[in-house]
C-alpha cells in the first residue's frame, strides 16, 4: 500500500493530539491533585468513591444528631441535679421540724421555704430546649405539669424523642414528665399494721397472717412444777380462739391444775395465763421457788439440831435443789448421827416443812441457825422447837408453770409456749385483716379515732368520712374510699395487716390528709403522698397546721424521691456516655471513610510529577516530529 503525504499527516496529527490529550490529563490532574476528576477516568472508582461519600454524609448528620442529643443529656442533667438538692433541702426541713422545738414562725417560715422549693421545681419541670418543652414528651409546644390547690397533673403524653445515631440505631433522649415528677415512689399503707385484735370467734387459720397453726400432732403439756402434775392437752380439733381456751382450761382442772386459767390477753392480741399462789409444794417443788420466788440462800447452807446438851448436830442442805433433797439429807444426816425417830416430812396442808420426834419420850430438840450470818432454818420455816412436832410455816412458793410441745409447734404458734413464775402474756397472735373484720376489731380491739380524710388526686379532691356508723367492716371502709370517684383502688395490703391505696392515674398526683387537726390517716398508715410532688404538697400543709407526726412521716418518701432523682440521673448520664462513645466511633468512622476516599480519588503526587514530565517531553518531540516530517509550504499558509 502507498503510503501519502497525506495519510503521513493524518498520523503525525493524530499521534500529537494523543500526546497533547494525555498531557492534558496529568496537567488536569496535577491542579485538581485528584485521580478521578470524571467517570470516564475509573468507573469502578466512581461507584467507590460515591459509597464512601454517602457514608460521610450519614455520618456528618449522625454526628449533629449526637451533638443534638448531648446538648438536650446536658440540660436533663443540670435539671435533675438543681431538683436533687431541692428535695434534699426539703428533706431536711422535715428532720428539723418533726420535733417540737421549733415555735410558729420558724414553721411558718419553713412552709413557705417548701412552697419555694415546690414552685421552682416545677419552673424546672416546665422549662425549654430550643424552644420545646423537655419533660412534656411529644407534646413540646405546652408545659409539662399544671399544679392545683392539692395537686399536680401531667399534660404531657409519653412521647419518646429519637435522635438517629446509625442505619439502625435510635436513641430515646427526654425524660417524660409523669414518670419524673408524680411515679409512685410507695404505696399508701403498703406497710400498715392496722392490729386486728382477737375474740373467742378468731379463727386459728387466720393466726399469723393466715398461715395458722400446727395442729399435727397438735399436743402440749403443761406442767404444775410446784407440784409436779403434768397435763397433755390435745389441741388438734380446736377450730377458734374460744376452742382453744376451753379445752385448756377443762383439761387442767381434769388433772388437779386450778390455780392456772388461760384467756383472751388484754392486749387482745395474744393468750394470756392468769395464776393463782395456792401456797401447796411437793418434793418437786425447787427451792429458788419458795418465799415468793426469793428461795434460800444456801451457799452456807447449815443448820443446828440440839437438845442444849448431849446432842448436838449440823444438817448440810449446800447440795440441796428441791423441798425433797432437803427433807432426804435432813432424814439420812440425823439418823446417821445417831439420832433416832426424828424425822422431816411435808406437813398436812402441803405447805411447809414438818419435823417430828416419834420417841415415847421427846428429845426436846431445837432448830437454829448455825452463826448469826445464816438464815437457812428460817428461810426453810424450820426454826424452832421440835416438842414433839416442828410445825413450819408456809413457804409460799411463786407459782411455777411450763407449757412445753409434745411434738409440732402447736405450743409456739399460739404464743405460749414459755416458763413462768408469774401471770404470763403469749406473743402477739398477728392475725391476718379481712374484708369482714370489724373496724371496732382494729388496734387490738380498741378502735382508732375515726374522723375526716381528705384524698387528692390532681385536679380532684374528695372528703370521706368514716365516722359514719354505717362502716362497720373493713369491705365498708375500703367501699367508701373506692367509690369517691377518683381513680384509685384501696384494697387489704400484701402483708395482710392493713389497708393500702394505689393511684391508677399515673398523670395525677395523689395525697392524703387528716381533715381538721386528725388523726385517722395517720393511724391508719395512710397519711402522706405516694409521690415526689405529693410529698412536697402534704409537707407544705402539715408545717402550716403544726403537725409535727405528719411531718415526720414525709421523710422516709422525701428520701425515696432522692433516690430517685438519682436514679434518673444516673439513666441520663448512661445515655451521655453512650451518646459519647458514638460520637468516638463516627469520628474513627469519618477517618476510614476519608482515608477510604483518598485512596480512591486522590493522585499520587510524586508519580504524578514525573509522568507530567515524561507527558510534556513527548508531547514537545512530538511537536518536533511533526514539524520535520509535515514541512509546509507557502501555498500551504496560503491556503
Amino acid at each position: 500500500m502507498r503510503v501519502t503525504n497525506s495519510m503521513i499527516a493524518d498520523q503525525v496529527s493524530l499521534n500529537t493530539q494523543m500526546a497533547l490529550r494525555r498531557f492534558l490529563e496529568m496537567q488536569t490532574q496535577m491542579s485538581s491533585g485528584r485521580r478521578i476528576n470524571k467517570p470516564s477516568d475509573d468507573p469502578l472508582g466512581v461507584l467507590r468513591d460515591l459509597d464512601y461519600r454517602t457514608e460521610l454524609a450519614k455520618n456528618e448528620q449522625y454526628q449533629k444528631n449526637v451533638n443534638q442529643g448531648q446538648n438536650w443529656i446536658q440540660t436533663y442533667d443540670t435539671a435533675l441535679g438543681e431538683m436533687k438538692d431541692m428535695i434534699s433541702t426539703a428533706k431536711e426541713v422535715a428532720v428539723s421540724m418533726s420535733n417540737g422545738t421549733y415555735d410558729n414562725i420558724a414553721r411558718e417560715a419553713s412552709a413557705r421555704e417548701i412552697d419555694s422549693l415546690f414552685n421552682q421545681i416545677i419552673q424546672l419541670a416546665n422549662s425549654k430546649h430550643d424552644g420545646k418543652n423537655i419533660f412534656a414528651g411529644f407534646k413540646t409546644d405546652q408545659n409539662a405539669l399544671n399544679t392545683y390547690a392539692n395537686g399536680v397533673r401531667y399534660n404531657g403524653d409519653d412521647g419518646q424523642l429519637e435522635f438517629q445515631l446509625g442505619s439502625s440505631t435510635k436513641m430515646g433522649v427526654n425524660l417524660i414528665g409523669s414518670d419524673v415528677f408524680l411515679k409512685q415512689l410507695s404505696v399508701l399503707g403498703e406497710k400498715a399494721d392496722l392490729n386486728v385484735g382477737i375474740n373467742a370467734t378468731t379463727l386459728l387459720s387466720n393466726l399469723h397472717n393466715g398461715q395458722g397453726i400446727d395442729q399435727a400432732p397438735g399436743t402440749i403439756t403443761i406442767t404444775d412444777q410446784n407440784l409436779g402434775i403434768t397435763s397433755n392437752i390435745d389441741l388438734s380439733g380446736a377450730v377458734s380462739i374460744n376452742d382453744v381456751i376451753n379445752t385448756i382450761n377443762a383439761q387442767l382442772t381434769a388433772d388437779g391444775i386450778t390455780n392456772l386459767t388461760v384467756d383472751v390477753g388484754p392486749e387482745n392480741n395474744n393468750l394470756f395465763f392468769d395464776t393463782t399462789q395456792n401456797g401447796l409444794i411437793s418434793n418437786l417443788t425447787s427451792l429458788n421457788k419458795i418465799n415468793g420466788g426469793s428461795g434460800v440462800d444456801l451457799s452456807n447452807g447449815k443448820i443446828r439440831l440440839t437438845d442444849g446438851g448431849t446432842i448436838d448436830t449440823q444438817v448440810d442442805f449446800s447440795s440441796a435443789n428441791t423441798i425433797g433433797d432437803i427433807i432426804g439429807e435432813f432424814n439420812t444426816q440425823v439418823a446417821a448421827a445417831g439420832i433416832a425417830n426424828v424425822t422431816m416430812q411435808l406437813n398436812a396442808a402441803q405447805t411447809g416443812l414438818e419435823i417430828t420426834d416419834t420417841n415415847g419420850t421427846p428429845l426436846g430438840l431445837s432448830v437454829s441457825e448455825i452463826d448469826s450470818n445464816t438464815n437457812v432454818a428460817s428461810a426453810l420455816g424450820i426454826l424452832g422447837n421440835v416438842n414433839p412436832t416442828l410445825n413450819g410455816h408456809d413457804l409460799n412458793p411463786a407459782v411455777s408453770f411450763k407449757v412445753e410441745e409434745a411434738g409440732g409447734t402447736t405450743a409456739e404458734d399460739l404464743g405460749i409456749l414459755a416458763d413462768f413464775s408469774a401471770d404470763y402474756t403469749g406473743n402477739d397472735l398477728d392475725p391476718i385483716l379481712l374484708t369482714t373484720s370489724n373496724i371496732s376489731d382494729l388496734n387490738n380491739g380498741k378502735g382508732f379515732e375515726r374522723g375526716e380524710i381528705q384524698i387528692s388526686q390532681g385536679d380532684m379532691t374528695r372528703i370521706i368520712d368514716l365516722k359514719n356508723a354505717t362502716l362497720v367492716t373493713v369491705q365498708d371502709l375500703l367501699d367508701a374510699i373506692n367509690n369517691s370517684g377518683l381513680d384509685i383502688t384501696a384494697s387489704i395490703n400484701p402483708n395482710g395487716k392493713g389497708i393500702q391505696i394505689i393511684n391508677n392515674d399515673p398523670t395525677k398526683s395523689l395525697t392524703i390528709e387528716d381533715v381538721s387537726n386528725g388523726k385517722t390517716a395517720k393511724n391508719m398508715g395512710i397519711f402522706g403522698s405516694s409521690d415526689m410532688m405529693g410529698s412536697l404538697l402534704v409537707l407544705s400543709h402539715a408545717l402550716k397546721n403544726d403537725d409535727q407526726e405528719g411531718t415526720g412521716m414525709l421523710i422516709e418518701n422525701l428520701d425515696n424521691s432522692i433516690q430517685h432523682l438519682l436514679n434518673n440521673r444516673a439513666s441520663v448520664g448512661a445515655r451521655g456516655i453512650r451518646l459519647e462513645s458514638t460520637k468516638s466511633r463516627l469520628t474513627d468512622q469519618n477517618l476510614t471513610y476519608t482515608q477510604r476516599l483518598s485512596e480512591v480519588e486522590d493522585a499520587d503526587i510524586p508519580q504524578l510529577i514525573t509522568d507530567l514530565s515524561t507527558y510534556e517531553n513527548n508531547y514537545k518531540a512530538a511537536l518536533i516530529a511533526s514539524a520535520k516530517i509535515i514541512q509546509p509550504s507557502l501555498l500551504d499558509f496560503m491556503k
